[in-house]
């Protein structure tokens, strides 16, 4: 199921977001729209008033949301939550409701360290670090994924800034590489008999659709307002099955992880799908980086660059929609 959609799941065991809240006087519906709408007119006037409704936000604390909620409701829950990271508010469990360390209000989670205090063996949030990697005069992010998802949710928040003119990076590029999903692949694939499910690699297709060609948009708007000297994003497809996520940020970091194949069912124009289907939210992400210190750290990101240059002149081809 796409993030930020809301899903009956069988688990109910509360998310960590409704001790924080407890902690912060902010349990009851009302005070977390107050204080949700004080929050987001700093961030965006137009956020204002985007908040949950009161059965949405019963979802949201009570472990019944599959996923996260949408992008700009984890941009505000995080302003609201200092040193949480939307992935962490939305994990089970109540017992801890500070921070891991440090004062209140510090960005100490080690998915939140600065990149130099996490190591390869932990797996992280990909968001601090693309945010981070905003910081340049010249960005480049190239992504090698499934639909894209994950990706527009993290880059949005530094678009939003660049547009806002916070940050002003004279080049930025990004680059894309997805599934060919007019294609039969070997997964996502039926789970009664492993054969291609072309309905559902439809759907898959549309999701990548929705989410790459917001990037794109986006990315060319800034380009059109002269907020950025020189911006382009591009995306190609290719034929390789999507078994994991890359992701390479100004060519000094690289982050790589395995997609889980778990069972479930969709439904299509209301006919059940059972498919074995690539989950992007349960990936672990792992860090290289060129500035640890570890010449496995620079070899692995060297490596990492390379191939998917390689992918992107070779076998992949301009996608067109």
């Amino acid at each position: 199921m796409p993030q930020g959609q809301a899903s009956e799941n069988t688990a109910t065991e509360p998310v960590r977001l409704k001790a924080v809240l407890r902690q912060k006087h902010l349990q009851t519906h009302s005070t977390f729209c107050r204080e949700y709408d004080r929050v987001a007119r700093k961030i965006d006037p137009e956020l204002v008033g985007t908040w949950p409704s009161r059965a949405q936000f019963h979802r949201w604390l009570s472990g019944e949301l599959k996923g996260l909620p949408y992008p700009h409701h984890c941009r505000v829950l995080e302003k609201m939550c200092p040193g949480w990271t939307a992935d962490q508010l939305f994990e089970p469990g109540t017992a801890e409701a500070d921070p891991p360390a440090g004062e209140a209000g510090a960005l100490v989670p080690a998915a939140m360290a600065p990149p130099e205090t996490v190591i390869a063996s932990s797996p992280i949030s990909i968001r601090p670090y693309v945010e981070k990697a905003f910081d340049r005069e010249h960005v480049v992010i190239d992504f090698f994924g499934f639909s894209g998802e994950t990706l527009h949710g993290v880059i949005q928040e530094p678009l939003d800034k660049i547009r806002a003119g916070q940050l002003k990076p004279r080049s930025l590029t990004v680059r894309m590489l997805v599934p060919d999903t007019s294609a039969p692949m070997a997964v996502p694939c039926s789970s009664e008999d492993l054969s291609d499910d072309p309905e559902f690699r439809k759907r898959a297709g549309r999701i990548m659709l929705r989410h790459g060609q917001a990037i794109l948009d986006s990315v060319e708007e800034l380009s059109d307002l002269g907020m950025v000297e020189n911006a382009r994003a591009e995306i190609r497809v290719h034929g390789v099955p999507p078994l994991f996520k890359l992701y390479v940020l100004n060519n000094e970091e690289a982050f790589f992880g395995f997609y889980p194949i778990r069972h479930h069912e969709v439904k299509i124009k209301g006919t059940a799908h059972p498919v074995y289907d690539l989950m992007g939210k349960e990936a672990s992400l792992f860090r290289y980086t060129v500035h640890d210190g570890s010449p496995v750290g620079a070899q692995y990101v060297t490596q990492a660059r390379q191939w998917f240059t390689t992918v992107w002149e070779t076998i992949s081809r301009e996608f067109t929609g």
